[in-house]
């Protein structure tokens, strides 16, 4: 049997809520609703209308589009604590731009259109606003950030400067390390570049800063 949970504990717990206090999220209390998908199952599908955001509670969600020649391109893959869905709430056709399919048995909390839209305008809410911008982003950057420490420790070797991976990686082989898609993988990578934490030489990286690596995994 599953555990009786909260729908506002589930929400407080996300990257996009958690910088809210509890006490402002009670007033999503009625528009929460926890609903579970099998494996293989749709949550929606690209075209259809936004008409609700998810948090996942349990389980893992892909997000992935498919590209003109039939092949498939996945963007994420969405475990517990993680949102999606709140980008086409904020857009004007507030159409799904991709599919978001339960890869394994999922439970997620939902939150319809209006009553999230109108908590917006309700609260301050700044710190939402940043997690919408950076959520897909920062949760690819830290699998990115995961995979590279366990090349290094498996593939690497201690250099004066740090740990070079000695596998020449193209930004296509990691994206599919880390079941993402190349744009988003070579955007973690230049960011993790400017940050000072690696760096590219003639397709090898090296890990600078490994422990600031293992603060993004």
């Amino acid at each position: 049997m599953m555990a009786l949970m909260d729908p506002v504990a589930v929400l407080a717990e996300s990257t996009l809520f958690r910088a809210v206090p509890p006490a402002e999220l009670e007033a999503l209390a009625p528009a929460a609703t926890s609903r579970t998908f099998k494996k293989g199952n749709y949550i929606f599908r690209q075209g259809d209308l936004g008409n609700a955001l998810y948090v996942v509670r349990r389980g893992q969600v892909k997000i992935s589009r498919m590209g003109r020649g039939g092949e498939e391109a996945v963007f994420a893959v969405l475990m517990a604590g993680d949102s999606f869905g709140e980008i086409a709430l904020l857009s004007g056709d507030a159409e799904r731009t991709a599919d978001a399919q339960a890869m394994e048995l999922t439970e997620c909390v939902s939150v319809a259109r209006e009553p999230f839209l109108a908590f917006l305008d309700r609260h301050h809410v700044q710190q939402v606003d940043e997690s919408l911008a950076e959520i897909a982003f920062l949760d690819i950057g830290g699998r990115v950030a995961r995979k590279l420490l366990d090349l290094g420790q498996s593939h690497g070797h201690q250099t004066a400067d740090g740990i070079r991976i000695d596998m020449r990686l193209s930004q296509r082989t990691l994206a599919s390390m880390v079941a993402a898609s190349r744009e988003n993988v070579n955007r973690a990578l230049h960011r993790l570049v400017v940050q000072g934490n690696i760096r590219q030489d003639a397709g090898l990286i090296t890990i600078l800063r490994p422990a600031e690596l293992r603060k993004r995994a």
